[in-house]
């Protein structure tokens, strides 16, 4: 979720208790009566949140409005308390804060699985007031299967009281997680850098920037560098542009969008620098990777053709 720097500078401690805390009153008082299930059926629009981890959102006051994928349309939905929306890998969504909400949200990455609590009073486009939490590592294994069943109940589109049972297993396991000592604490180093790449993979459609990322972490630039080549073994762009090229081509494998539109979704601005970096990062053009010749392609070669040839001006 994107929020402002201080979300991320919150004290561990702090944060874990007043998130930990909303999480126990939800499962003693409330119970899941609805789910909601975000596709990847249609294509985002730009700023919509995507991530390669699934995600989970759980209001605890207020109506969350969100547009989603469903049925291959775009479509609003609105949660409240005792509701959720669930969001697998590679779908997306686009909150609009239009009123007064409170919100947890579930991260669940490989290897850093985090909780955020958003508290929006409707008179901005995003929240102002978030806290953060997180686990050092992946989840484990329950979690993981939960997770799993839950990302087959929605692509089977089923119906039932099954889907809510798992939302509150999940949360449950969820909270069990963050009951358990830890039994080594990684070191600040890492805990930092692992949460940089996790904001990095939430907010990659925007234009993000080796200075941006260190203002929003109150860190030196430079320290964010050496963070990227001690800790991660590469280059903070080139991480950025991974995380990037690794979502266009998932869009290109399955939306009729053009290059320029599968860019701007990308957090590219400049189609032509676009095509350049896919072609340098996979060996072969946008275009090739896509197969002007089989079903999404050949739905794009005439919009494509034109961009093509702009590039190559």
């Amino acid at each position: 979720m994107r929020t402002s720097p201080a979300a991320d500078i919150a004290p561990q401690t702090l944060a874990t208790r007043i998130i930990t805390a909303k999480l126990e009153q939800f499962l003693l008082r409330d119970r899941v009566r609805r789910v909601y299930f975000a596709e990847d059926s249609a294509p985002p629009p730009v700023l919509a949140y995507v991530t390669h981890f699934p995600r989970l959102y759980l209001p605890l006051a207020g109506s969350h409005v969100v547009d989603v994928a469903q049925n291959a349309v775009s479509t609003t939905i609105r949660t409240v308390r005792g509701q959720a929306l669930f969001v697998p890998e590679n779908a997306w969504d686009k909150p609009e804060w239009s009123g007064p909400i409170e919100v947890l949200t579930f991260l669940f990455g490989a290897k850093h699985f985090g909780i955020s609590l958003a508290q929006h009073k409707g008179r901005s486009e995003a929240p102002v007031n978030a806290i953060k939490t997180h686990i050092h590592g992946a989840y484990d294994g329950l979690t993981h299967s939960i997770l799993a069943a839950l990302t087959a109940f929605a692509a089977d589109r089923s119906q039932g009281p099954l889907d809510r049972l798992l939302i509150e297993a999940l949360l449950h396991s969820c909270l069990r997680l963050f009951r358990a000592p830890s039994l080594e604490r990684p070191r600040k180093a890492i805990r930092t850098y692992e949460s940089i790449c996790l904001y990095m993979q939430e907010n990659f459609q925007v234009a993000l920037t080796r200075e941006s990322v260190a203002e929003h972490f109150g860190l030196a630039p430079n320290h964010v560098s050496r963070l990227f080549r001690r800790e991660g073994q590469i280059r903070f762009n080139d991480y950025l542009n991974s995380i990037r090229m690794n979502r266009a081509k998932f869009m290109l494998r399955n939306y009729s969008l053009t290059l320029k539109e599968i860019a701007a979704n990308c957090g590219y601005n400049d189609i032509a620098y676009f095509c350049r970096m896919f072609k340098k990062m996979n060996n072969e053009t946008p275009t090739q990777y896509r197969g002007v010749d089989s079903g999404v392609g050949a739905l794009t070669r005439n919009a494509d053709s034109a961009i093509r040839s702009s590039v190559r001006s």
